[in-house]
């Protein structure tokens, strides 16, 4: 198989979202650029130069309806597939869309059958105004998330000596717990129907509680962002979700030491065959 180079990977990254965004027009579907993708949308005019992944958001209403569509054929133009926990395809509570002819290697996970190039789509969720109880259901939800991670993590790996020697002491009980009932507690947590009609909301599987949280109706008049030369939608507040999730700062460079990626290897697989 054909090693892929950074521009490489970075083409069949943004290959992946321009099809993703024709997918959505034609469902009645919107997303929008979040997280690290939209820092770099609004920094670089694209991807951040040390960064090696696509972040979307979209609200939960929009994102069990893509559930449903996925649930009858989650391909799209044959080379791509939608995975999540939901349609039992992943081991994460959120989704995934694939590049099936591509196959990758992570420093510190083994995704066993998904080790395909991807971008990420994260629900968001009514969320409490009480930063108290907010904080609370997102404590519950950081555990959850440390056990399902541990499921899949590689034994001796980690990006800090403390992890790396007690990564393996915890994995066991990681695994006693196992990654269904992870996933459906965590679930649970974010579709909590006591904050059902809040006016605002947050990414509750996989952000913080005091970060990415934002009002609903940004969503509602979004605002447009060019990335790598391509027009996506983002939330109206962007500037304020930059501020309150990076600093005040956000348009300054962090120290290299800061600067993390996911360390990807990813190589074209020779043939779809190999694609289950």
């Amino acid at each position: 198989m054909k090693e892929l180079t950074t521009p490489e990977i970075r083409k069949r990254l943004l290959d992946i979202l321009v099809v993703f965004r024709e997918f959505c027009q034609e469902n009645n579907l919107n997303f929008y650029l979040c997280a690290g993708t939209l820092l770099g949308a609004v920094r670089h005019g694209g991807f951040i130069p040390w960064d090696d992944d696509i972040d979307v958001a979209m609200l939960r209403d929009d994102y069990d309806k893509l559930l449903d569509i996925a649930r009858d054929n989650p391909i799209i133009k044959d080379k791509y597939k939608i995975i999540s926990y939901e349609l039992g395809t992943s081991h994460y509570p959120f989704l995934k869309i694939l590049d099936m002819e591509t196959q990758t290697i992570q420093s510190f996970s083994d995704e066993g059958h998904n080790n395909s190039l991807w971008i990420d789509i994260f629900p968001f969720d009514d969320v409490s105004e009480n930063t108290e109880l907010r904080k609370k259901q997102y404590r519950k939800v950081g555990i959850l998330r440390e056990i399902l991670m541990l499921n899949f993590a590689k034994f001796g790996e980690g990006k800090t000596l403390f992890k790396r020697i007690f990564k393996p002491l915890l994995i066991p009980f990681a695994k006693l717990v196992g990654v269904d009932k992870a996933n459906k507690e965590m679930i649970r947590l974010a579709t909590d129907s006591n904050w059902k009609g809040s006016p605002i909301v947050g990414d509750v599987v996989w952000g913080e509680y005091n970060k990415e949280i934002i009002k609903k109706d940004s969503f509602t008049n979004p605002a447009n962002v060019k990335f790598e030369g391509e027009t996506f939608l983002t939330m109206s507040t962007w500037k304020n979700y930059l501020t309150t999730t990076y600093g005040d700062d956000y348009m300054e460079l962090p120290p290299e030491s800061q600067r993390e990626n996911h360390e990807l290897k990813v190589w074209l697989r020779d043939s779809m065959k190999e694609v289950k």
